[in-house]
């Protein structure tokens, strides 16, 4: 689990430090309000997914044993 959140800190901090130029040649002024919201935004984003990933880690350990608890109910009505 701590892998996967440190792969996401490297693509989510990769990502605003490449939109970084972009943010700086759009008007010619430097506004740090707007890094500020954008580096909120981001941090955000980030508890959402590092909240959602064992959810959908246990949903599919869930539909693993649902479908072995189906396989298994099958087998003994056909015998």
């Amino acid at each position: 689990m701590l892998s996967a959140l440190l792969k996401i800190a490297v693509i989510m901090s990769t990502l605003l430090v490449s939109a970084m130029p972009a943010f700086s040649g759009s008007e010619g002024r430097s506004n740090p309000p707007d890094v500020m919201i954008w580096g909120f935004l981001g941090l955000c984003a980030l508890i959402i997914i590092a909240q959602v990933a064992p959810m959908i880690s246990n949903l599919k350990k869930q539909t693993k044993i649902a479908a072995e608890q189906t396989k298994s109910e099958k087998a003994h009505q056909v015998q």
